[in-house]
């Protein structure tokens, strides 16, 4: 078994039990991370608090990147994306990616998925565009972008910018990503 950092021969031990928890828990991927990531939470902390925060950071963001991912749908090809929008034309998706009414992330070398929710009732999502142009003007990476739609937000009543665009109220959900931009969340 590889490492990434270094480990002394009782925390070598440690996981290999914890492989062997997980394995006979059978738990693999994004459902051992989530539970390593609750694991990792609920430590003592270290006595160098600057440490315990780095720490606590780094074991949030275990697995995250594709929780966020697989939410609502997860990712799809272009082609898929076609099919559910009843085009004939992977070329159409690529095209919508190009004018940046749509988004996409790299899953690999030249391999593209998009958001299966940017899909709503057979169309593109209402001001999906609109608000992909803020959140391109401010820099947001494509998982950045992920995750304003997906979060709730107190602005927003709880609810989520996707909700909202779903129930077709562009205009608070724009607004609320120039907010979102100005204060550098």
């Amino acid at each position: 078994m590889q490492t990434q950092a270094s480990l002394a021969p009782h925390e070598e031990r440690a996981v290999v039990a914890v492989d062997a928890v997980l394995a006979a828990a059978q738990l693999a991927g994004p459902q051992a991370l989530r539970v390593l990531r609750v694991v990792g939470e609920r430590l003592p902390a270290l006595s160098d608090e600057r440490a315990a925060a780095f720490e606590r950071v780094r074991i949030r963001s275990l697995g995250v990147e594709d929780e966020l991912r697989n939410r609502e749908g997860g990712g799809i090809s272009d082609a898929e994306f076609a099919r559910r929008l009843g085009l004939g034309s992977r070329e159409t998706i690529r095209s919508y990616r190009g004018r940046g009414a749509i988004f996409a992330w790299e899953k690999g070398a030249r391999n593209l998925r998009y958001p299966a929710w940017q899909i709503h009732r057979q169309a593109l999502l209402p001001g999906l565009a609109d608000v992909l142009a803020i959140l391109r003007k401010m820099g947001t990476s494509p998982l950045g972008i992920i995750d304003y739609f997906l979060s709730a937000s107190d602005e927003l009543d709880g609810a989520r910018p996707l909700d909202l665009l779903r129930r077709n109220r562009i205009e608070d959900v724009t607004a609320h990503a120039r907010r979102h931009g100005a204060i550098g969340a």
